[in-house]
């Protein structure tokens, strides 16, 4: 697959493919206004006016030099039009267009925000790819949409015409889960640190007036899933700790519901303080001191970097603020319980901010692993024989999952076992296990410093074992008893 930049002898077949999926998926759930305003909108004449003046930027996938979906981007970031041919959704061809516009907002227009009048049936393909809801659904000339947006982050600029090999849950994945983050900094204070960057980059962009009446607010959105007389189901990859695979017993005694943890300094105009972290809640359990006991460490869990840099700052984290003109702490935790039971819950949280200022951007994954009879938290060093064979077959698996043969060789074995029991060795190791459907998780999550020549760009890495292969490991932990 080809994604590339269309020219002008590109834009008819491009929107012939966009008029075909609208008839096809869209126009028969829309007013006779909507259809017409649609109609309106992508006249070639008026399409390849805009295009070029500059005013609408078209990408396309091509494969054996058929084309295949259509994206077009405004230069402030909004995507106006979005389709992937109906016979070809489901393959990941949108989410392709969708990583390639991206990296063209942080590479070349230099936008720091990417915004979308979302078909409602589309939405909840949008906040899988990191877009969130800035509005309810609204109707303008007949058409029904939702608003949305997600911000860029600026050091990815680096556009691609192929999706990057990178482990499913190896890397954050910047575009999905990052942005919720970056979504925070344009909900208040952030506004400052925004018009900071656009003064740095010397740059701005006014939507243009058109002789249909257009505004620039108007686009018309189908993502490549497979509607059909069936409806449509979802094919696309998930990422990070979403493509976990889950393990939920059926029939739990108790219930797990969504907590949330929101700060924000109204007061402070100088500087940029927001949180919003995410955390499970345990109800029902038999021992209610057993249950406040869960659910304050996995609270306390969530909070680990809320702590560090606001509640009680590390010393650096002190310097980094006094040195910067304009502060940013900033702070998002998401999470996924990826295995629960009767006895033990697994929990894995996706943490992103900016701690100090806006060079200061870390991920982070931490896990957490209860015993939900007596609130004992499980350390890998717990349940695992951290022999010599342990440490070579994790090793191979993680460089698998790396797909780098060089991974972690900055490391011998005794290294690597003290990293495994707890020593993260000046932070840059921190290690994490969990469960899942398919068995246990054990890694890193990585904090190699910028100039570190090991450095290979990871966020979090992790080796998969069957709860079969992990049989001739296991320590003698009352966690393999729980799991039985």
């Amino acid at each position: 697959m080809e994604i590339r930049m269309l020219q002008q002898p590109d834009l008819l077949p491009a929107l012939h493919l966009v008029w075909e999926v609208y008839a096809d998926t869209i126009a028969p759930t829309s007013t006779p206004e909507g259809v017409a305003s649609f109609q309106k909108f992508i006249k070639y004449d008026y399409i390849s006016e805009v295009w070029q003046r500059g005013e609408l930027i078209f990408f396309g996938a091509y494969e054996s030099g058929i084309l295949c979906g259509t994206l077009a981007l405004r230069p402030d970031g909004h995507i106006a039009l979005f389709f992937v041919k109906t016979d070809r959704q489901g393959q990941g061809i949108g989410r392709m267009l969708f990583q390639y516009a991206y990296h063209y907002c942080a590479g070349y227009l230099h936008t720091d925000r990417m915004t979308v009048n979302a078909a409602p049936d589309a939405v909840e393909r949008y906040l899988h790819m990191g877009m969130r809801a800035v509005s309810g659904e609204q109707m303008r000339e007949g058409m029904r949409y939702v608003p949305m947006e997600m911000y860029v982050n600026l050091g990815m600029v680096n556009p691609g015409g192929t999706k990057s090999r990178m482990p499913w849950i190896a890397l954050g994945v910047f575009a999905v889960v990052l942005i919720l983050l970056l979504a925070f900094i344009g909900i208040h204070a952030g506004s400052d640190l925004r018009r900071e960057i656009r003064r740095q980059r010397n740059w701005t962009y006014e939507a243009p007036d058109d002789d249909y009446g257009f505004d620039g607010d108007y686009d018309f959105d189908d993502l490549p899933y497979g509607y059909g007389s069936d409806g449509y189901e979802e094919s696309e990859e998930e990422y990070g700790i979403w493509a976990i695979p889950e393990m939920t017993d059926d029939d739990l005694s108790y219930e797990i519901d969504d907590e949330i943890y929101e700060f924000m300094d109204d007061e402070k105009q100088s500087m940029t303080i927001q949180f919003q972290v995410n955390y499970p809640k345990i109800s029902g359990l038999k021992d209610a001191a057993v249950e406040k006991k869960v659910n304050d460490i996995l609270k306390a869990r969530a909070m680990e970097t809320v702590k560090r840099i606001y509640d009680d700052p590390d010393p650096e984290i002190k310097e980094r603020v006094l040195g910067e003109q304009y502060p940013v702490l900033i702070d998002y935790v998401d999470y996924n319980v990826c295995y629960a039971s009767e006895n033990v819950i697994s929990v894995v949280y996706e943490d992103y901010g900016y701690e100090g200022g806006q060079n200061y951007y870390v991920q982070h994954l931490r896990t957490c692993n209860i015993s939900l009879k007596d609130g004992t938290v499980y350390e890998v060093k717990d349940i695992v024989e951290l022999s010599d064979a342990f440490v070579e077959d994790w090793l191979a698996r993680m460089r698998s999952e790396a797909e780098n043969d060089l991974f972690l060789s900055e490391a011998d074995t005794d290294t690597l076992k003290k990293a495994l029991e707890g020593d993260s060795q000046n932070d840059v190791y921190d290690v994490n296990f969990f469960l899942d459907a398919e068995g246990i998780e054990i890694g890193f999550d990585l904090n190699y410093a910028d100039d570190d020549e090991n450095n290979p760009g990871y966020v979090w890495v992790t080796a998969p074992f069957t709860f079969e292969e992990m049989e001739g490991y296991a320590a003698d932990s009352d966690l393999w008893k729980e799991l039985r």
